[in-house]
């Protein structure tokens, strides 16, 4: 059934503890989301709940503050479980979590595949009471002794529709033979496709079903738009798309891992800052990979959709769908990593004539408006660079004195439309960088840190060298 509850309009409102609120102004929580205000009273009431909110909601707060405040922190054994479908999904909300339980001294431990076991045992003797974890390691875990979860009354999937897809469906239900059977059980998604309904009755009891992106499961804020391009010359394309674009963030969405290193190596190749997140890295390079993505150093990650759940970045302007999705619902994943918080976003599809039909169908099932943009021309991508060198110029020569500048504008203004424009505003913004004393403290290893399908750095000319037209068909 579905429900709605009376507004929130602050955390205090819903009872909580004062350890709780004090953690919440501590980490800048000031007003109840939507999905906050509707999931916390009824969780808290022990019901279970099948939360359907798009990413970026504020979802895992809604059950996170929820299943702290139930925590007996005297009692130092596992009372509350959340599993997910990444390790970086699982640190993510472990670290969330802790957070909010800071106030009541709560020990929460991360379990997930790649890290030091022996590690995570240890995590669990000393007293965790909340676990947090994928689901393979959880069961290895189980199956071994070291896990008891004989004590353990709360229950969370997080990005639900992956754990009760077929990939997790066997573990899934191994998982549950060592849980109570009187338990309250929460799911949280942003999208419950029809296939794993028929599961959430195995596993839940009466659920009460929350439903706030059911029709606008999509961002509204995002422009949803798409390329028909040859797939021989996706690469190509998505580089020029890259270069017209010029995001300042972005993540490329491709269905296999072969995809993966290969658009990163060819990014790579081109000389952008591009790294690869695939369960072939170990976990030591996915975190330093994603501490690269979200300092900046790193612009572009290219990623599988399995591999992508748990990537949260606030800021990230656009999403590139290389190929095109399986289901409708794992392009409303893709779409929801971009326009977070109110925030404008673009999602750019790149569509094979191939793949017309399958794209047709996700568009239709979410109503989603798509608008066909054409592949970008060499002509636009040099004069869009033109534009961009120009300001860099303009930028270094305000730090001129003023005489330096004596009819600097008029020189500038004088190159607009000259054939080698570009070659000789390049020429004079690098020769400026390269007078400009480098900061010695910058790190040199930047080679390390861009994922290992990293091409050596390139010069800055042949980083700027013109794009080859993909040819026709």
């Amino acid at each position: 059934m579905s429900t709605t509850v009376t507004a929130s309009k602050t955390f205090a409102e819903f009872g909580l503890s004062e350890p709780t609120l004090h953690s919440l102004e501590e980490m800048g929580y000031e007003q109840p989301t939507t999905v906050q205000q509707e999931a916390i009273p009824l969780a808290s009431a022990g019901k279970d709940l099948v939360v359907q909110s798009r990413t970026g909601t504020g979802k895992t707060a809604a059950f996170g503050i929820p299943v702290v405040e139930k925590i007996d922190a005297s009692d130092a054994v596992v009372q509350a479980m959340v599993l997910t479908p990444t390790r970086e999904l699982a640190v993510q909300v472990c670290e969330e979590l802790a957070k909010i339980g800071s106030g009541r001294g709560l020990r929460v431990q991360s379990i997930y595949g790649g890290d030091s076991i022996g590690k995570q045992i240890d995590g669990i003797k000393a007293g965790a009471q909340i676990i947090v974890g994928t689901p393979g390691r959880v069961l290895d875990l189980l199956r071994r002794g070291e896990l008891k979860l004989d004590r353990t009354y709360s229950l969370v999937l997080d990005e639900a529709d992956k754990m009760l897809d077929m990939g997790f469906a066997q573990e899934m239900s191994e998982i549950m033979a060592f849980v109570p059977k009187q338990r309250q059980t929460c799911l949280f998604s942003a999208t419950v496709p029809l296939g794993i309904r028929g599961l959430i009755h195995n596993y839940l009891n009466d659920p009460t079903w929350i439903s706030l992106s059911e029709d606008f499961a999509y961002v509204r804020e995002v422009r949803h738009t798409y390329i028909i391009a040859p797939t021989a010359h996706k690469e190509q394309v998505l580089y020029k798309v890259i270069e017209l674009d010029q995001p300042t963030s972005s993540m490329i969405f491709c269905n296999t891992r072969n995809e993966v290193r290969s658009v990163s190596a060819y990014l790579a190749r081109q000389g952008l800052p591009v790294a690869m997140i695939s369960s072939d890295l170990t976990q030591a390079k996915r975190e330093q990979v994603m501490g690269g993505f979200r300092s900046g150093k790193i612009r572009h990650l290219v990623a599988t959709d399995v591999a992508a759940r748990g990537i949260d970045i606030d800021d990230l302007s656009h999403v590139f769908i290389y190929s095109t999705p399986d289901s409708p619902e794992d392009y409303i994943h893709r779409a929801g990593r971009t326009g977070r918080s109110g925030r404008e976003g673009d999602v750019v599809s790149l569509v094979a004539a191939t793949d017309l039909v399958s794209f047709n169908r996700l568009s239709n099932r979410y109503e989603l408006k798509m608008i066909e943009r054409e592949i970008p021309s060499d002509e636009e991508i040099i004069k869009r660079r033109d534009e961009r060198l120009v300001a860099q110029l303009l930028a270094e020569a305000n730090q001129l004195p003023p005489e330096a500048l004596a009819g600097f504008d008029a020189f500038v203004s004088s190159l607009s439309g000259h054939p080698d424009a570009s070659r000789i505003i390049s020429y004079l913004v690098h020769r400026r960088l390269a007078e400009t004393p480098k900061d010695e403290s910058e790190g040199s290893d930047q080679d390390n840190v861009e994922g290992e399908d990293r091409a050596p750095r390139k010069t800055a000319s042949k980083r700027r060298r013109r794009p080859r037209r993909p040819r026709e068909n």
